[in-house]
């Protein structure tokens, strides 16, 4: 056998919970055909739906999400596992086992996401993202610049099928989940069943939704002070909930007024916009009103669910965060970056480094190279081209599977 035909033989790889699509079954058989051996863990009846058996075994864990550290350490030591693959590390069963990873020997958990550069793009990050992320110690261990590899030209993707394969995966869940895996736990805030009324109730508010998108956007147009933007995240983000500020997104919120009450200029804008995921279910739109008349700025707050926020990166004075990869595309144009929590960006020469009360005044914008740097950096150490559903879902499960074999896909 040829190891570079093969350059992932002598590897056995274990995946566990992946996006809501059949991005992981196609991720194992790129593997496979590299020379590993897959394994598959589900936890619940989708995971077992977006998988075949020809891509390898499936071992179906029916225990508490407490216990499965401890079953995956025993997994790990006799099928000599070299490789966990998972989507995040907040989930509590992925928790646990990047934990048990830590005390094994000679394995590795990758953790992807939807790639901190967009759209186009999936991260891949060994050992942990977010707060957990080595890429702030690595980067500011480097001196050299990568080479700059480009960016794809994602396919166009559909929300449908997005929605079909979700919708699927929850259900199945929903059905059967009680009966087959009856101690799984829905690593979500909200039910499938709330999630999905909240996304008819917003369908149905479309209409409404447009027209404040549209009243806002030309009020932020017309503005001549300065306009600085929150852009708000998913409560039920891990990225919120483990590397956040500790306080819920209201609290933040609220924090974010009061200081802009107190120390923005008279003549300011405070611009927030909702999520394009969120499931309407906290109507974002009465919270923040309410925030603002609390805040006594209920005349200097635009809120508004739509639109491309890129379209609005020239006409801001700086954007407030608490680590939304907004931030991140918002520094890589020049925009000045308030992080409230952690995040992989929130560095010398590139977030706001003073304290919030500061930046409504003198917002520092980041260093033009050494963003160009950082961009370079992720890109090549930390990204694949693809996607986890639609036309560049097979190159991303390619990319991915010879990113894992130590090649650099682009």
């Amino acid at each position: 056998m040829s190891l570079s035909r093969f350059p992932l033989a002598g590897r056995r790889i274990v995946f566990l919970q992946g996006p809501s699509s059949p991005f992981f079954r196609d991720v194992a058989t790129a593997c496979a055909r590299l020379g590993a051996e897959v394994l598959r863990v589900g936890f619940a009846p989708g995971d077992r739906l977006y998988w075949a058996s020809g891509c390898g075994r499936y071992i179906a864990y029916r225990g508490s999400a407490e216990r499965f550290g401890a079953v995956l350490a025993d997994l790990i030591r006799g099928e000599n596992l070299t490789d966990l693959v998972m989507l995040g590390d907040g989930r509590e069963y992925h928790a646990n086992a990047v934990s048990a990873a830590k005390v094994a020997d000679g394995i590795t958990p990758w953790v992807i996401e939807q790639g901190y550069l967009r759209p186009g793009l999936i991260s891949v990050e060994p050992w942990g993202t977010g707060g957990r992320s080595a890429i702030p110690a690595r980067f500011a261990a480097t001196t050299d610049t990568r080479p700059d590899l480009p960016v794809p030209e994602p396919a166009p993707g559909s929300f449908l099928r997005y929605a079909a394969f979700d919708v699927a995966y929850h259900l199945a869940n929903v059905l059967f989940g009680p009966v087959f895996y009856p101690r799984y736990r829905h690593y979500a805030l909200d039910s499938p069943w709330a999630e999905w009324r909240g996304w008819i109730l917003k369908a149905v508010r479309a209409p409404a939704r447009a027209r404040q998108t549209e009243a806002a956007l030309a009020r932020i147009a017309a503005h001549a002070g300065p306009v600085f933007l929150v852009p708000l995240q998913l409560d039920t983000d891990f990225q919120i909930r483990d590397h956040g500020t500790g306080r819920t997104q209201d609290q933040d919120l609220a924090a974010v007024m009061a200081s802009f009450a107190a120390h923005a200029p008279s003549d300011a804008l405070l611009a927030v916009k909702e999520h394009p995921l969120d499931n309407g279910l906290r109507r974002w739109d009465r919270r923040a009103e309410r925030l603002a008349r609390e805040a006594g700025i209920d005349d200097r707050v635009a809120v508004f669910p739509g639109g491309r926020v890129e379209a609005l990166f020239p006409a801001l004075a700086g954007i407030v965060t608490i680590n939304s990869t907004v931030g991140l595309s918002a520094l890589l144009e020049g925009v000045p970056v308030k992080v409230l929590g952690r995040a992989v960006y929130d560095l010398p020469g590139l977030s706001h480094r003073a304290g919030l009360d500061a930046f409504w005044t003198a917002p520092e914008r980041p260093d033009p190279a050494e963003a160009d740097r950082f961009r370079r950096f992720l890109r090549h150490d930390y990204h694949v081209p693809g996607a986890f559903d639609g036309p560049d879902a097979r190159r991303g499960a390619e990319a991915l599977a010879r990113f894992i074999a130590g090649e650099r896909p682009q």
